[in-house]
C-alpha cells in the first residue's frame, strides 16, 4: 500500500509546524512498510469521505482506502478534524 495526498492534505501538512511534519514524514515511512498498515487505522463509521483515521499524537489523518491506495484528505488537530 503506498499514500497519496489531496491538495487540502498537502495545504494542511505546510500548516504544521516543523516538528510536527517531520514526526508525520518518520510515521508515514513506518506505516507504508508495515505489512498491513491499517493496523494502526482505526476504521471510522458514518463519515461521508473518510474510511480510516491514523493518529499522530495530537493530530489525526483523514484516509480514504482505494485499493492498495491510501488516499490522505487531511491532517488537523484532533480537535478540528472531525467538525464539518
Amino acid at each position: 500500500m503506498h499514500f497519496t495526498f489531496s491538495e487540502s492534505a498537502k495545504t494542511d501538512i505546510g500548516k504544521l509546524p516543523k516538528k510536527e511534519s517531520v514526526r508525520l514524514k518518520n510515521k508515514l515511512l513506518y506505516w507504508q512498510s508495515a505489512p498491513r498498515p491499517l493496523e494502526f487505522a482505526k476504521p471510522l463509521i458514518d463519515h461521508a469521505e473518510a474510511t480510516h483515521r491514523f493518529r499522530l499524537g495530537a493530530y489525526r489523518l483523514l484516509i480514504k482506502r482505494i485499493g492498495e491506495e491510501m488516499r490522505v484528505l487531511c491532517v488537523r488537530h484532533r480537535k478540528d478534524v472531525y467538525n464539518k
